[in-house]
């Protein structure tokens, strides 16, 4: 029988990776976490526009609410913010209608300049309303006149994503004269 001697053994071939394996792992890798790191931004940006959707919504509602109570005489009085001296023809404030300004016979009021103007705070539609919501969330009021009942828009608009978006809630006002009831609902 013959004797192997260790050096003449057959060496078994080595397991490993080699370099370029390795760099090309590393390479898979790097490209996944930047994908898996590109969907949370995209989430984190959706998210903040959905946060600030919802509070140009909330904001909408709280000026609807707050025409509601006021009520058609305040609201159309020589000091309320529907008089007709306060239709604004200016081009920016045209804009913030967000289209609504081509209805026939709008009226369109920048109830952020009407409220920054009002010295008493009973006059204002949102008495709360504050300077940082102010500079990001802008309010006007698009009024189309009827007989019996004036419809208004409230429009709240935001920047998002270098365009601006729109929020449109409206609120109807009766005038008591004419809904036969002599009551404004």
């Amino acid at each position: 029988m013959k004797r192997l001697i260790p050096s003449a053994r057959r060496r078994a071939p080595q397991r490993g990776a080699t370099l370029i394996e390795g760099m090309a792992a590393a390479a898979i890798l790097a490209f996944g976490i930047s994908g898996v790191f590109g969907g949370l931004l995209f989430a984190s940006q959706q998210n903040a526009a959905a946060n600030r959707l919802s509070q140009a919504s909330a904001i909408a509602a709280q000026v609807r609410a707050g025409l509601q109570l006021q009520g058609r005489a305040r609201l159309f009085a020589d000091t309320g913010p529907l008089s007709n001296a306060r239709c604004s023809g200016a081009a920016e404030t045209l804009e913030l209608a967000g289209g609504l300004s081509s209805l026939p016979d709008a009226c369109v009021v920048d109830l952020d300049a009407y409220e920054s103007a009002t010295a008493d705070p009973l006059l204002r539609v949102v008495p709360g309303y504050s300077d940082e919501e102010r500079d990001a969330y802008r309010r006007v009021l698009v009024w189309t006149p009827t007989q019996a009942i004036d419809s208004v828009a409230v429009v709240v608009s935001f920047r998002s994503a270098g365009q601006r978006k729109y929020v449109k809630q409206f609120v109807g006002l009766y005038n008591p004269a004419e809904n036969g009831a002599g009551v404004e609902l």
